[in-house]
C-alpha cells in the first residue's frame, strides 16, 4: 500500500525519462497446483468484522469514489462503513495506534490523533524523511533520510534517542514507467521498511531499476543481515516468519532458518492478515492478467479468489480489497506482454462467503490493526 505510492511519486521526481519495457523483465510466475476457486456471486456483506481491543475498531486509510482525499474510514462493520475523519492530502500516511496517525509534513515526520489534529514533530530533519514504520505498540520507529546522493541513512527512534542503523544506495536520476499498470516493469518494484508483527526485527527491502538492497535488524539495532545483491524484494512478514520470493519459488526465514514455502511461485505484492495465518498476493500469467490469492501460512492451502485482479489489501482478517482490470485497447499503448490495464473499478472479496461486490474504495494506504 505504502510502497505503490511511493513508487508513484520516485517516478514523478525522477522526470519517467526511459521507455516503457526498457528495464527489469516482467515478472511472472506460475500458482501453486490443487488450487480451491471461489464463487464470485454478488452480494452485500454486514456481518461485523471481530477487532481487537482497546477501540474494538478496524480503521482504513483510503480514498472513496469522486475524490483524491484521504479518509479514516470505521470498517469495523463493513456493511455500514463510516468515515471518522477527512485528512485531504497527505504524504505516506499510516496508523500508529488505533487512535493516532503518522505522516511525512515537508522535511518531517509528524504523527496525529484521527481527527488530523493537532500536529505533533516526531523527527525533524533538513534531508527529508523518506521511508518510516512503527514498532507494533508505536513506542519506536525506524525512518530513512537521503544522507548525500544515491545513498540513504536508516534511524531508529525511540524514548527521544535517535540511533542511525545503517545507510543503503538508492535510485537517482532516470526511471521507466515501472508504475504504470499496462508496463511489464511495474510489478518488479518494491521498497519497504517494516517491523516484525512481534516487533523483534526491521528489515528493508529494495528493488528498484538497477538497485538491490535487503537489511535485516533485531528490534535494539544490531544489524543482522547486510546484502546489495539480494533484495528479497515483494516480502511480507507474517507472525515471526518473514517470507520472500528466492530462487525456486516463494520461501520462508524462521529463527534464522530458510526453507521453501510456496515452490514454483513467483508472487507480487503479498501482503499479510490483520489476525495473522493468512498473506494474499498476486501473480501475473502469461498473458498479463493478474491472479488474486490468498495462502493458508500453516498448511499452505491456496486459494484463487479471482483473475483480473490486482492491488490486494487486507481491509480486516475476512475482507481483502483489490482493484479489476479489463483488457488493453490496441491504442491503449500497453507492453506486449502485459495485455491488462485497470478497469476503474473496485472492488472486496468476502474470504468467508466466497463472495465479491463492488466498493466504493479507490485506494488502501493503511489499515488498523496491522498485519499479525
Amino acid at each position: 500500500m505504502r510502497t505503490a505510492r511511493l513508487l508513484r511519486a520516485l517516478a514523478v521526481t525522477a522526470l519517467l525519462a526511459a521507455a516503457c519495457g526498457s528495464t527489469n523483465s516482467p515478472a511472472t510466475g506460475n500458482a501453486t497446483p490443487a488450487l480451491t476457486p471461489s464463487p464470485t456471486a454478488a452480494s452485500s456483506p454486514t456481518q461485523q468484522t471481530p477487532c481487537p481491543p482497546p477501540s474494538n475498531r478496524c480503521l482504513a486509510l483510503v480514498t472513496l469514489r469522486g475524490s483524491t482525499q484521504l479518509v479514516v474510514r470505521d470498517i469495523t462493520d463493513i456493511g455500514h462503513a463510516t468515515t471518522v475523519s477527512q485528512l485531504g492530502s497527505i504524504q505516506n500516511p499510516q496508523f500508529v495506534s488505533s487512535t493516532a496517525l503518522s505522516y511525512i509534513d515537508g522535511n518531517n515526520l509528524v504523527t496525529v490523533p484521527l481527527a488530523g489534529s493537532p500536529k505533533t514533530v516526531v523527527a525533524k530533519t533538513t534531508q527529508g524523511v523518506m521511508l518510516f514504520a512503527w514498532s507494533p505498540d508505536g513506542s519506536t520507529v525506524v525512518y530513512t533520510t537521503q544522507s548525500k546522493p544515491g545513498t540513504a541513512t536508516v534511524h531508529r527512534l525511540s524514548a527521544g534517542r535517535d540511533q542511525v542503523l545503517g545507510t543503503y544506495p538508492i535510485l537517482r536520476g532516470a526511471v521507466g514507467c515501472e508504475t504504470v499498470a499496462s508496463c511489464a516493469g511495474a510489478d518488479t518494484w518494491d521498497i519497504r521498511l517494516s517491523y516484525s508483527p512481534d516487533g523483534a526485527f526491521v528489515s528493508l527491502v529494495e528493488s528498484i531499476a538497477n538497485i538491490t538492497s535487503f537489511r535485516l535488524w533485531s528490534s535494539d539495532g544490531r544489524l543482522l543481515t547486510s546484502s546489495d545483491s539480494q533484495s528479497r524484494s515483494m516480502s511480507a512478514w507474517s507472525g515471526q516468519s518473514f517470507y520472500f520470493p528466492g530462487a525456486k519459488g516463494v520461501e520462508v526465514w524462521r529463527d534464522g532458518v530458510v526453507s521453501s514455502f510456496l515452490p514454483g511461485v513467483d508472487w507480487i505484492r503479498p501482503k499479510a492478515s490483520p489476525a495473522g495465518g493468512q498473506i494474499v498476493y498476486e501473480v501475473r500469467d502469461a498473458q498479463g492478467w493478474h491472479h488474486t490469492y490468498a495462502v493458508d501460512t500453516t498448511t499452505r492451502k491456496v486459494r484463487e479468489l479471482k483473475k483480473g485482479r490486482t492491488q490486494p489489501a487486507f481491509l480486516t482478517s475476512r475482507y481483502i480489497w483489490y482493484e479489476g482490470e479489463r483488457a488493453c485497447g490496441v491504442s491503449e499503448g500497453c507492453d506486449a506482454s502485459h495485455s491488462a490495464i485497470f478497469s476503474g473499478k473496485t472492488y472486496i472479496y468476502d474470504l468467508q462467503a466466497g463472495t465479491e461486490t463492488d466498493s466504493i474504495i479507490t485506494s488502501v494506504a493503511d489499515v488498523w490493526p496491522h498485519a499479525a
